[in-house]
């Protein structure tokens, strides 16, 4: 596992991290701001339909770090998330017969919450072990991983009464500086280094019937979950992607199409040549992120010129002018004075 980041072109729902922004507010942090230094606009929480790219869910985890200062917060909001806090999904799992039957309902269900992300489930008579990767080709950051894993559990503990719990949590990454946090916060063994991330259960606990289920509500949250399913889109436009994409690295200072094609995991070449495909351009797209974000904070938010210049990517507040501008005919002044008059 490398923190090196997913490919772009896997999207996910706001909803899969819901447990992250409760746990943010309610340490007292500013969920709009912490979104919006991710590149993620605040509508996202307010419209479950929204599709991000898992870029802009890396982003947030470190923005997250970056403000709290703790490193170990993918791992903490794992283990305080409940299933109304994972929406449709956790409440198919908390009305399944038993462990099994809730991963078995939930395994295809998973793109609702992260695409390109699978999960499987090894047993025998004595264990069973349920796997997480990142599908089709992705790469997923040390972060996510803690957090998938750590919801397992989470979950696992949340399905009725049990004797006994899960066994242990493997990674297969090499322990991080704050190893010791993960035993602290899952409250199990954790062994590194073990070439495959998931959760270890004893057979008996992922059998065990679970006294909160329900056939009926079940089989309504199935019907509906499947008709999400079908609406989440299967083919949206490149340049989206790549708006998406740009959105997601404004503050991070390299945003040329060479640092975005990276991110798409293809070269230079191809993502102008797909972008053309559409009857546009890099620059084009790179203008058409800029200038909206530039009018909102401006006229919305009234934000400085300086800090504005920032948030765009700007190398300062001359060049941010001089771009407002050529895009509208006026000044970041005067668009700002007249607005607020």
């Amino acid at each position: 596992m490398r923190d090196s980041g997913a490919r772009s072109d896997s999207y996910g729902s706001l909803n899969a991290i819901l447990p992250l922004l409760d746990l943010l507010e309610g340490e007292g942090f500013d969920v709009v701001a912490v979104l919006d230094r991710a590149g993620i606009p605040k509508s996202a929480r307010e419209d479950p339909r929204t599709r991000l790219p898992q870029a802009s869910f890396e982003t947030l985890w470190r923005v997250a770090i970056e403000d709290t200062g703790d490193p170990a917060i993918a791992l903490r909001a794992a283990a305080l998330a409940k299933p109304s806090t994972l929406g449709i999904v956790g409440y198919l799992a908390s009305a399944s017969d038993s462990r099994r039957n809730a991963f078995e309902l939930v395994k295809g269900l998973t793109p609702l919450l992260w695409e390109n992300f699978a999960c499987d489930l090894e047993s025998d008579d004595e264990v069973a072990f349920m796997r997480f990767r990142a599908g089709g080709g992705a790469r997923t950051s040390r972060f996510t991983m803690e957090y998938s894993v750590g919801l397992a559990i989470a979950m696992s503990r949340s399905l009725g009464a049990a004797r006994t719990g899960p066994l242990e949590a493997r990674f297969s990454y090499a322990a991080p500086g704050y190893a010791a946090e993960y035993e602290r916060i899952l409250h199990l063994p954790v062994r590194f280094d073990a070439g495959e991330d998931g959760v270890l259960f004893p057979i008996a606990l992922m059998d065990s019937s679970n006294p909160s289920a329900d056939a009926a509500l079940r089989l309504l949250l199935q019907q509906y979950a499947a008709d999400q399913l079908a609406r989440i889109p299967s083919n949206p436009r490149f340049s989206d992607r790549v708006r998406a994409t740009i959105r997601s690295i404004l503050t991070q200072g390299d945003l040329g199409a060479d640092a975005v094609a990276a991110r798409l995991s293809m070269s230079d070449r191809t993502l102008r040549r797909r972008l053309r495909e559409e009857g546009t351009s890099y620059q084009g797209v790179l203008d058409d992120v800029r200038s909206q974000l530039a009018r909102r904070y401006l006229a919305n938010e009234a934000r400085a010129i300086d800090e504005v210049a920032v948030r765009l990517g700007f190398s300062d507040a001359s060049a941010f002018t001089k771009a407002f501008r050529r895009w509208t005919g006026k000044s970041p002044a005067d668009f700002a004075r007249a607005r607020s008059s």
